[in-house]
Parts: structure tokens; C-alpha cells; sequence
């Protein structure tokens, strides 16, 4: 008997079990046998300017005659081609995150199941939101015929890069800058004078580029020194020839490390130097002015000291402090403001320079090399003066060495200086 109740038990739980779930198919059933139309095979979603980008597959289209898509209040109802697949620009202009929800519709009215996704519209916050890449440097290479344009690292969005400018045939030149590229060759471009304009994407998988305006670059670069001339030295050997071949003070611009610029170390008979009757050869300070052809903004002065020597020890770099033609034959022999004296030198005796003010020129900055002559490449004997902060304009630098090592005697091998 109780045999016969555990069966009878377990036969109503099955009952009720097949009973509830039933439940869950009552709202596909009621009313008869509901028909639903095939769904998408794939659907996807990108990222756009103002729009995202709808993309769709389905294999077999047989009596598929829309595709649905809904967000927010809106719709747009795709017609099914006949190949199964499309991609639609839909229009989204507020610039957010869109969810949509997505179905098929047949011929005979019947509805797909449900499908969802999502994508991002950008528009001008994204696009205030960007900048162009930026040059790092910039030089003249090929006897200053063709510009090399260096590049800070790329942002982690960017796509390309494009660089216009007139080239020296007067054909205006596009070239284009892969995001991974770095070092840029602009064929024909000999000036630091040029237009940048970025592309980038919002997202990676993005199908609307943005695009920056063209910005209009004048870069810091290496001056050419085709143009400079030597406005004023007080000493070199040889003088006053300037067309010798050794020591000429030109020579601190031709771009070779192995020349040079010398102080004189031909001696004086006594009684004939014109700064001293005593002395006989040309003592410290020792100066230089550099003509550099037009105003330029100077923003870095690179100096490099004679190679495997150790005679010179400080050179100070001066800029006009007022309008270039203002400038007379007096400031351009100016000593500076550091005064030098010796005692019993066998050279220069007791001669003294009081060290004189000039309100005409201001200092950009001044440099010191160690007591060793064993410095042999470029970069050992580079000393560098930052001149950016001082928003000085000028064709005219100045060097004034006020001391000397040994034998009295200072030279230089390179001036380069960098601006706009």
C-alpha cells in the first residue's frame, strides 16, 4: 500500500512540473502558433562622425524584406538586398553612447527575435579635443635643397600625418607621414616654413577619420650659414687678410670641425702694438661678431672649442639689446664687462682691461670648458646656450672670450646657431 501512495506521489509531481513549463511558452503560443522570421547571420556596429555604421550579413534573404533598426525614439528601416549584406551610415548627431536593438521583417509581416548592440557617435568635443602632431627639430640637409623634419612620438589615435609647402621649383608639395614614421624627408623644401595637418580615429575600428586644419609650422632649426658674413674681430692670424687659408674667423661657419678661428700669435716689435706700447701680441678679451645676413629669432647658440685644446676657457654670448641699425663701429668693437690685467706675462707685460658696460648689448648666456686637451669629437668640445626664453631677434651674435689658457692664444672650430 505504501508502495502504491510513493507512485502516486511522484506521478503528480511530474504533472505539476510539465505544468509550469508550460508557462513559459504561453506568451508564444497564445492565440494559435506564432511565426518568426529569420535573424540576422551578423551585425556590427563602428564608431563615426555624427553617425555610427550599421554592417549586416544573412546567408538566405528568401522572403527577408527589411531590417529594423530602433535607439532611443527613433528607427530606420533598412530594405533587405538582394546579396544579404549592407552596411548603413545612421544618423546620430548628438555625440554619446547609442544602444540599438535590431530585427528582420519578411514578407509576410513576421518579426525576428531580438538582437542588440552598440556604438559611439564623436563629433566637436572629440574633434576640439585634438591636436596636430608636433615637430621636434628641423634641418636643411643637401646643401640646404631639402628639409628633414623630426617628430615627437605620435598620439596612440593618430592615423597620418600630412606636411605642404612650395617647394624651390614654386610646385606646391603634399607629403604624407605614416603615424609609425618619425624622421620626415621633404624633397625641395629649404626653408624652416611649412603647413601640418593630422588625421585620427576615435576609435580603432572607427570608419569616419578626423581631420585637423592645416597649421602653418616655423620650427627652430639649424640656421644655414650660407648668407653670414664676419662683421667684426679683434684678432685672428693673418690679419687683416681674410682670404688665408688657416685662422681666418669665417672659418668658425664653413661646417668643418678641422678649421679654425686663431687669435694672432704673430708678435709685435715693442712699442708698435696700438693697445699697448709694451706688449707684443694681441691679449685678451678676444671678440667676434657674426652678421647673419637678417633678423632671426635666436633661441639656441651651440659653440665648439678647438679640438685636442684646451686654450680657451670662457666665451660669452651677447645679442643687441637695441634695433639692429642703431648699432655703431663701437659696440661692435666692445671688449665686455670683464676686466683682465696680467703681471710680468711675457706676452702681454702689465696690460690691464678695466672691463667696460654696454647697455647695447644683452648677454644670452656664457659657457666654461674644463683645463684638458684631450677632448677629440664634436661632442666633447659642444657647449650649448639656451636662448629661448629671451625673445631675441637680431642678425647680429656676438662672442667675447675673456681669458686664455697657456700660451695666450684662444681658438674655435663651429658656431651654430638655431632659430627661426
Amino acid at each position: 500500500m505504501k508502495k502504491y501512495i510513493l507512485h502516486l506521489i511522484v506521478a503528480c509531481a511530474l504533472l505539476l512540473s510539465c505544468e509550469n513549463m508550460m508557462d513559459v511558452h504561453k506568451q508564444f503560443i497564445e492565440g494559435g502558433e506564432k511565426v518568426y522570421a529569420l535573424k540576422l547571420d551578423e551585425s556590427s556596429f563602428f564608431a563615426g562622425h555624427n553617425q555610427v555604421y550599421f554592417k549586416f550579413y544573412m546567408t538566405n534573404t528568401t522572403n527577408i524584406k527589411t531590417v529594423d533598426l530602433f535607439w532611443d525614439e527613433d528607427s530606420l528601416i533598412i530594405p533587405m538586398p538582394t546579396y544579404g549584406w549592407g552596411t548603413v551610415a545612421v544618423p546620430v548627431i548628438e555625440e554619446k553612447s547609442y544602444s540599438f536593438r535590431i530585427r528582420t521583417t519578411d514578407i509576410f509581416g513576421h518579426h525576428s527575435l531580438w538582437s542588440t548592440g552598440f556604438a559611439n557617435s564623436y563629433g566637436a568635443y572629440f574633434q576640439e579635443s585634438l591636436t596636430n602632431r608636433s615637430v621636434k627639430s628641423f634641418e636643411l640637409t643637401n646643401n640646404n635643397i631639402n628639409g628633414l623634419i623630426s617628430w615627437f612620438p605620435p598620439a596612440s589615435n593618430l592615423v597620418r600625418s600630412e606636411v605642404r609647402y612650395t617647394g624651390l621649383d614654386g610646385e606646391e608639395k603634399t607629403v604624407n607621414v605614416p603615424a609609425g614614421q618619425n624622421v620626415t624627408q621633404c624633397p625641395g623644401l629649404n626653408i624652416n616654413r611649412f603647413d601640418v595637418r593630422s588625421f585620427f580615429l576615435p576609435e580603432p575600428n572607427a570608419m569616419d577619420t578626423f581631420v585637423i586644419a592645416w597649421q602653418q609650422v616655423t620650427p627652430v632649426y639649424k640656421l644655414p650659414t650660407t648668407e653670414w658674413t664676419i662683421e667684426y674681430c679683434n684678432s685672428w692670424h693673418g690679419q687683416p687678410s681674410l682670404t688665408g687659408t688657416q685662422n681666418m674667423p669665417h672659418f668658425i661657419f664653413d661646417g668643418d670641425y678641422n678649421t679654425i678661428w686663431h687669435s694672432s700669435y704673430g708678435n709685435y716689435t715693442v712699442g708698435t702694438h696700438p693697445l699697448d706700447p709694451t706688449i707684443t701680441r694681441d691679449p685678451p678679451p678676444f671678440t667676434i661678431v657674426i652678421d647673419m645676413g637678417e633678423p632671426v629669432n635666436i633661441a639656441k647658440v651651440d659653440i665648439y672649442r678647438r679640438f685636442n685644446n684646451n686654450n680657451v676657457q670662457t666665451v660669452i654670448v651677447y645679442a643687441p639689446a637695441i634695433d639692429d641699425n642703431l648699432l655703431t663701429d663701437a659696440d661692435f668693437e666692445w671688449l665686455g664687462n670683464i676686466p683682465v690685467s696680467f703681471v710680468n706675462h711675457s706676452f702681454f707685460k702689465n696690460y690691464s682691461y678695466p672691463g667696460v658696460e654696454n647697455s647695447n648689448w644683452t648677454e644670452l648666456g656664457r659657457v666654461e670648458y674644463p683645463n684638458a686637451s684631450n677632448l677629440g669629437t664634436p661632442e666633447e668640445n659642444l657647449r650649448e646656450i639656451d636662448a629661448s626664453s629671451l625673445n631675441i631677434k637680431s642678425r647680429y651674435v656676438k662672442l667675447i672670450l675673456p681669458n686664455t689658457r697657456s700660451n695666450g692664444n684662444v681658438s674655435l672650430a663651429e658656431i651654430a646657431i638655431h632659430g627661426r
